[in-house]
């Protein structure tokens, strides 16, 4: 009797775990760190990094580390009242989170639209695996998007 019990709980379904975030928009991005303490910058540029130092989405046995810090580079334009006019080119720490098996990620040599937090001692990106802080390949209609948010003050999702 042990033993059916055994091979029933093998070969029966298991629950899937899963992620629940909410869907990250340019919007929500911008009012979150606007409203920030720290000091953030939004940049459209291109994010170079090596991905091999990114943690990897591990399966349910094994836990990737909950933060994993590696240098970046972002070379573009931060945004200004006039749009992205302002030259960005900056080294950067990119601070991926993982929460369980599930970690940001990024792609190096991505087209991407950025929130980057300006420290004491330079920037820092911060990449969870919900997302928010750096959208990869955006649409022309982000970066409007971000650019009305910008120059009018108010920015709301749909």
């Amino acid at each position: 009797m042990r033993a059916l019990l055994l091979v029933l709980m093998c070969v029966l379904p298991v629950p899937a775990l899963a992620l629940s975030c909410l869907a990250p928009s340019v919007e929500r991005s911008f009012a979150q760190f606007d409203a920030a303490e720290e000091t953030y910058v939004v940049v459209h540029g291109r994010l170079t990094l090596d991905e091999k130092k990114l943690p990897k989405n591990l399966g349910l046995d094994r836990k990737p580390p909950r933060l994993t810090i590696l240098p970046g580079r972002l070379r573009g334009s931060s945004l200004t009242k006039a749009g992205f006019v302002l030259p960005f080119d900056q080294e950067l720490s990119l601070e991926v989170s993982c929460i369980g098996p599930w970690c940001g990620s990024a792609r190096n040599g991505e087209d991407a639209l950025a929130f980057v937090r300006k420290d004491a001692d330079g920037y820092a990106l911060a990449i969870s695996p919900c997302g928010g802080a750096v959208f990869g390949n955006p649409k022309p209609e982000m970066l409007k998007q971000v650019r009305t948010c910008l120059r009018t003050g108010t920015c709301t999702a749909d």
